[in-house]
């Protein structure tokens, strides 16, 4: 039985998995990366999926990654994954460790404040949902509790306004940030405070013979090779969809597209984007650019809309933005390069196994099926025909517990944090470098032929 919802501290959840500790330690050993310092951490990229409040499993799932040794560079995700992806990003530089300072403060997000209705004060939502979620409430009790939000429908199009969380997010970061925002320009540079890198002295470079002889990606100095950090772009990739211009959008990539000084923008504010859950949370929302020759300009290098959609007034008055998870919920394609084998890989982690038997009952299992559809398709398709990523992406097991669970008990938390640490270690068990290597250096040949 579930206790009470009670606080719980990083040393719970660690006290939690104590038992795993020698596993954990025994995965130091192997071998997951080219791309090493000079205390033997190996850096890797990581995308995490999304998936309401099960995105606790995340923490889990990274704590036995950064203790296997593993450093991330590249970080992505959607919704849940995105909240996980920026605070992990915005924690520290790359090379320390940042995971263990994130379990409290991601733990114990107040998620229950987070269902804020249409105003302050306004509990109709959380009762409705309560209801929803309750297996032994009867049909009058639903009926009558959803005809209590019809208001927050009709004056904010859907349950709850997102303004709680966008508060806690901007917090958190500002907690990170010796108590000022945490700006996209901020966030690039901490990223890329990379330390001296070394590549592997068994990396073949054959492998990279694609590249321009005036770009290696390395230096040899006296038998050592060290990696060479070119022009610094975005090692964040959070995904959110425009439904106003039916775009999927990548930030702070397209940020340029949307705000008119993209490196000042609040990175709390890409996660509220990313998890606005369509008919839970109101849509975020922004004033369009003015469309100019300018901002036309900048549209037209991000998407590739018939010539006739540029022209005029082309911009929606605002730009209204929901989960990333309707168009990709598992954005494993966002570091993706298919020219060549890489100096690290890109691990993803997904929260739940894929369903492909589903048994439709009625309208919400029609609506519900439609909707999961369609936010795996993309990222499925991806992987259909880029198949070495199968050998990238670990699973955790959620099982039954409900990605809605937004007044989750401390045991369930504690439960989802173990999930995540079992399901790594047996991903990092079983990942052999030197075999995905192979099998990339046989795709990159394939797609050379083609072209």
């Amino acid at each position: 039985m579930n206790t009470p919802n009670l606080p719980v501290t990083a040393a719970d959840f660690l006290h939690h998995i104590q038992d795993l500790n020698a596993s954990v330690q025994a995965l130091q050993a192997n071998t997951y990366s080219d791309l090493i310092d000079a205390d033997g951490h190996q850096y890797i990229d990581l995308v995490m999926e999304g998936g309401g409040t099960l995105g606790l499993a995340l923490l889990g799932y990274l704590h036995v990654l950064e203790s296997a040794g593993l450093r991330f560079i590249g970080i992505g995700g959607t919704s849940a994954g995105a909240i996980s992806a920026i605070a992990l990003a915005a924690a520290n530089t790359p090379a320390r460790t940042r995971v263990d300072t994130l379990i409290a403060a991601l733990a114990n997000m107040p998620m229950a404040e987070f269902v804020d209705g249409r105003k302050d004060g306004d509990t109709d939502a959380m009762e409705a949902l309560q209801a929803w979620l309750d297996g032994d409430a009867s049909t009058f009790r639903k009926v009558w509790k959803t005809t209590q939000v019809l208001d927050n429908l009709s004056e904010i199009h859907a349950l709850n306004r997102g303004v709680v969380f966008q508060r806690w997010m901007d917090s958190l970061l500002r907690g990170m940030n010796q108590g000022q925002p945490m700006t996209v320009k901020g966030l690039r540079e901490r990223m890329n405070a990379l330390p001296p890198l070394r590549v592997r002295d068994s990396v073949d470079p054959e492998d990279f013979r694609s590249l321009p002889k005036d770009a290696p990606l390395w230096e040899d100095i006296k038998g050592v090779r060290h990696y060479l950090v070119r022009k610094q772009r975005d090692q964040l990739c959070v995904v959110t969809a425009d439904i106003s211009t039916e775009t999927k959008v990548h930030l702070p990539q397209m940020a340029e597209l949307y705000w008119p000084q993209p490196d000042e923008v609040n990175v709390a504010d890409f996660a509220r984007a990313s998890m606005s859950i369509p008919g839970f949370f109101a849509t975020f929302q922004l004033p369009s650019l003015p469309a100019d020759d300018a901002t036309r300009a900048l549209w037209q290098q991000h998407t590739t809309w018939p010539d006739r959609c540029y022209s005029g007034n082309f911009l929606p008055k605002t730009h209204h933005f929901v989960d990333g998870g309707v168009l990709s919920n598992f954005p494993i394609d966002a570091f993706h390069n298919t020219s060549r084998v890489p100096l690290r890989p890109t691990l993803g982690v997904k929260l739940q196994w894929d369903e492909h038997n589903i048994e439709i009952k009625g309208l919400p299992s029609v609506i519900g099926g439609a909707f999961n559809t369609a936010r795996h398709a993309m990222d499925n398709e991806f992987i259909k025909h880029n198949p070495d990523y199968k050998r990238l992406v670990g699973y955790i097991d959620t099982g039954k517990i409900s990605w809605l669970d937004f007044g989750m008990a401390r045991d369930t938390k504690l439960a989802l944090f173990r999930l995540g640490a079992e399901s790594a270690i047996d991903f990092l068990k079983n990942f052999d470098w030197e075999d995905y290597k192979r099998v990339r250096r046989t795709l990159v040949e394939a797609f050379a032929d083609r072209a």
